[in-house]
């Protein structure tokens, strides 16, 4: 079963500029993976974020790609426990 909402109201509310803002992909690992796995796969997601080809292939497709470190990704998830609650609000909005 597909979990992905495609009704037409919430492909309306993705279509908005102001919510697709708050929408990003992570590629995330379960707590406590071993460190050098991490380290591997953070490697990889930046090298393939700088391809030649990958990023032209990015393009044809136009994707607008905002790659994020992983270290920074860390930084920002933590941050999510510390959200204002009209943000968490408008992101409730937004994925009902």
């Amino acid at each position: 079963m597909n979990s992905i909402d495609s009704s037409p109201g919430a492909c309306k509310r993705i279509a908005n500029p102001e919510n697709r803002a708050f929408l990003t992909y992570l590629y995330t690992l379960p707590p406590g993976t071993p460190k050098e796995p991490v380290q591997i796969l953070r490697h990889a997601f930046d090298q393939t974020m700088k391809d030649p080809e990958f990023l032209a292939e990015a393009k044809k497709a136009n994707l607008d790609l905002a790659p994020v470190s992983g270290e920074e990704l860390e930084k920002i998830v933590a941050g999510l426990f510390k959200l204002e609650p009209t943000i968490v609000g408008r992101l409730k909005e937004i994925l009902e």
